[in-house]
Order: structure tokens, then C-alpha cells, then sequence
């Protein structure tokens, strides 16, 4: 038998704020309560769905990216961590992103690119 929740239940039981669960509703994340007003109640596929928001964030996704999987209704279990980037400005308009652990392993030859492209942008 499914549950009826209102929304300060529903905030009780995933930890998301009441204003929280109306923006994802209003966002489209999660489908809006059933009925209307103070009548309006969730049931437990809002709180798998606001649990599966959650995993996502703890994979530090941000709303934008969380909103595309919801959409696609992709697995948690496919996303991946996110990737840190490192940026390199050689001169105003012009930098070099490189992924973290990559910039930790080649350091010296990052190096030497940097000094090699501000060279040629005549910044060296």
C-alpha cells in the first residue's frame, strides 16, 4: 500500500527543506503532489525520487546535471565523480585547462607548455 506524505513529512523523511522539494517540483525535478493546496500529498516514489537527487549531490553533481539524468532516468550507479580541472591563463582570453590528475603526473611538461605558449603570446 503507498504511503501519503505531506510535504513537512517529506522533509522529515529525505532531509530536503520543504522550499527545497517546492523548487524541485517547480523545476520539474520531482512530479508535483497529488491534489491541491493544503489537500496536496506525496507518496513514496517522491521520496525515491528526492533520495536519488541526493546521491547525486553526494557524487557532486550540481542541479543542472542532476535535472539532465533525472530526465534520462540514467542509473545512479553510471555517474561518475566529478572532474577537476586546472586553468592556466596565459594572457587575458586565452587559458589552458588541464584535468587535476593529469596536471599531477605531467608537471613538468605542463610547465614547460605554459612557458612555451606565453612565449609565443610574447608574455614571457
Amino acid at each position: 500500500m503507498k504511503e501519503n506524505y505531506t510535504i513537512q513529512d517529506l522533509s522529515d523523511k529525505t532531509g530536503f527543506t520543504r522550499r527545497t522539494i517546492r523548487y524541485y517540483v517547480q523545476e520539474g525535478l520531482i512530479d508535483p503532489p497529488a491534489g491541491r493546496g493544503r489537500g496536496g500529498f506525496y507518496n513514496d516514489s517522491h521520496v525515491s525520487d528526492l533520495l536519488r537527487i541526493k546521491t547525486f549531490q553526494d557524487k557532486g553533481m550540481n542541479l543542472s546535471t542532476i535535472a539532465g539524468h533525472i530526465k534520462e532516468r540514467a542509473p545512479v550507479r553510471e555517474i561518475h565523480a566529478r572532474e577537476v580541472w586546472v586553468k592556466f591563463e596565459i594572457v587575458p582570453g586565452l587559458e589552458i585547462s588541464v584535468k587535476r590528475d593529469f596536471e599531477e603526473k605531467r608537471n613538468k611538461k605542463i610547465t614547460e607548455i605554459i612557458r612555451v605558449a606565453k612565449s609565443i603570446m610574447g608574455e614571457e
